[in-house]
């Protein structure tokens, strides 16, 4: 049985910005702590790199279990913001077609037991966000944020075994019941 977890990037990416800044912004008797440790738009590019990082490291704990692992494109049809069509001076019969934002989203797809328990689905799904988030807050912290680098790297790799874990689960067979 196959089954897919799916995470949105950037949704990940805005809550590592949220991490870094709220504990940038309550560390005490540092000043520049918040400028040294949340991130900014220039560092993208290490960010990337540590998805990808993380990336490899969900391939390494479930090798065996990934059929596909990547990122996947959304085409979303956005409709017209106002309700009135433009009309194109050149070709006036012609209607303004609505545009087509591109947005991708993650997915990993495990080859499971026949016998998975399906409800642990969305805490899988919880369990991958929060392993980005705090691996790849781990990495950065590695060089803005050391005293608190370990506890980040621990909460992930305690993340990605529960997504193991549950993953090779299998539910109890139940008994068949007949109605009489």
């Amino acid at each position: 049985m196959e089954i897919t977890l799916s995470i949105n990037k950037e949704d990940v990416m805005q809550e590592i910005a949220v991490t870094t800044a709220y504990t940038g912004g309550k560390m005490d008797n540092d000043e520049n702590a918040l400028h040294r440790i949340s991130t900014v738009d220039e560092d993208e590019n290490h960010l990337e790199r540590f998805w990808e990082e993380s990336r490899a490291d969900i391939c390494q704990e479930l090798i065996g279990l990934v059929t596909f692992e990547g990122m996947v494109r959304d085409a979303i049809v956005t409709p017209p913001v106002d309700p009135v069509l433009p009309v194109d001076p050149i070709a006036p019969n012609s209607a303004a077609l609505p545009p087509i934002l591109q947005r991708q989203h993650y997915e990993l797809r495990l080859d499971v037991s026949k016998s998975f328990d399906e409800a642990l689905l969305p805490s899988m799904r919880l369990s991958l966000f929060s392993y980005f988030v705090q691996s790849i807050v781990a990495k950065w912290y590695v060089y803005t944020n050391k005293g608190e680098a370990g506890d980040y790297a621990d909460k992930a790799s305690t993340l990605l075994d529960d997504i193991h874990r549950k993953a090779v689960y299998k539910k109890k067979p139940t008994r068949p019941t007949y109605d009489d």
